[in-house]
């Protein structure tokens, strides 16, 4: 008998849809030992002009005109827009990623997972070819719903918590068809480390409170006003920013250790991030949706500051609304709340106790389980 196929669609524009498809691989790999399972990132297929869009145009538009992102993200999520222009972006997505598209109808794999929207946006093409039967299923990576990853043509949708949840089932995805798996991570984010020996050897001190920057496997965020406004905590803190792939965000913060009053270890892209995460006690980021649910694996409390207006808006209402993190409006107000957490046992256990009800650690494996058993 041939073995079950299983393609893992993903694309690099945005690391999180990528850590979560591969997350699912792992997944499948450790339950199941006789399936042919594939990971794609669906941007190796790309044109130039859709590369362009997708990964040089989006960090410009992160870092430089977030205005222009959050216009374009509330416009074409109006239902009255979409439903006008789903035909058209079904073909332009289509064609512009060369060969994918026909790539799965060759394969005709008997499941495709998708963690970006691509899926959702071309099923309604896929879905017309003679003998084309992969059940489909798209896991959405912030908690909440664009209408870009929303298709009728899309069997079942994995989504990171009942808040999600909620949301899709408002733009009229059938109940019975939204797993409340939550957002896949690694195994490592909820593992057990030895915390004293990873402290020494990333040389923190264990006398200091430990603050966690990031700003997403982009770099972009306002790390420079963070650290700047930390000099104000009454807190003895030291800090681990994590700068991505931006050389530029990384120059900024070494010219800038002079002017801060407290230690500082800095990082480029790493792949340490669940030991970061693991040492540390309180993370300042933007609420994306991987770094995120990657913070709720690690039960590490958040200050939410500098979000992308859009998706990043569905992950902060998410955690208010759950009580997992504290938002503030600017730099100014950071120090303040940084304090109050680190003053207060019961500030700091409530965090705590909220990001135990809602986090979802083994996503990742409820995913390949539900799939799985589609497949008997």
């Amino acid at each position: 008998m041939a073995k079950k196929k299983i393609i893992i669609l993903y694309s690099t524009a945005g690391m999180g849809h990528k850590k979560a498809a591969i997350a699912i691989f792992n997944a499948f790999k450790k339950r199941e030992k006789d399936l042919n399972i594939e990971n794609v990132d669906v941007l190796d297929y790309a044109n130039k002009a859709y590369k362009f869009l997708y990964l040089d145009f989006y960090v410009f538009m992160m870092s430089k005109a977030k205005w222009l992102w959050a216009a374009l993200y509330y416009f074409s999520n109006i239902p009255f827009v979409d439903a006008i222009s789903r035909k058209m972006r079904a073909v332009l997505d289509y064609y512009s990623l060369v060969g994918a598209g026909k790539m799965l109808i060759r394969e005709n794999p008997d499941v495709i997972v998708a963690t970006h929207f691509f899926l959702p946006n071309v099923m309604s093409i896929l879905k017309e070819t003679k003998n084309f039967k992969a059940k489909t299923y798209t896991l959405i990576t912030d908690n909440g719903p664009h209408s870009f990853w929303l298709s009728p043509d899309i069997d079942r949708f994995f989504v990171g918590s009942e808040f999600a949840a909620r949301e899709v089932a408002k733009r009229g995805i059938p109940k019975e068809k939204i797993d409340v798996t939550g957002i896949s991570t690694m195994a490592e984010f909820y593992q057990e480390f030895d915390i004293p020996e990873l402290k020494r050897n990333y040389k923190l001190d264990e006398t200091k409170k430990t603050i966690f920057l990031m700003s997403g496997g982009f770099g972009v965020g306002p790390m420079e006003q963070m650290l700047l406004s930390l000099n104000s905590c009454r807190a003895d803190v030291q800090v681990i920013v994590v700068c991505g792939h931006n050389k530029v965000a990384y120059k900024n913060v070494e010219e800038l250790k002079p002017k801060l009053k407290f230690p500082i270890i800095q990082f480029a892209f790493t792949d340490e991030v669940a030991k970061l995460m693991a040492v540390s006690d309180l993370m300042i980021t933007k609420a994306g949706g991987i770094s995120v649910t990657e913070a709720l694996s690690a039960r590490l409390p958040m200050i939410l500051f500098g979000s992308i207006p859009g998706q990043e808006t569905w992950n902060e209402e998410f955690l208010k609304e759950a009580g997992a993190a504290i938002k503030v409006e600017s730099a100014k107000g950071i120090p303040r709340v940084v304090d109050e957490i680190f003053s207060s046992e019961e500030v700091y256990n409530t965090l705590k106790s909220s990001i135990d009800k809602v986090r979802r650690p083994y996503a990742a494996e409820e995913i390949a389980k539900i799939v799985s058993q589609s497949l008997d």
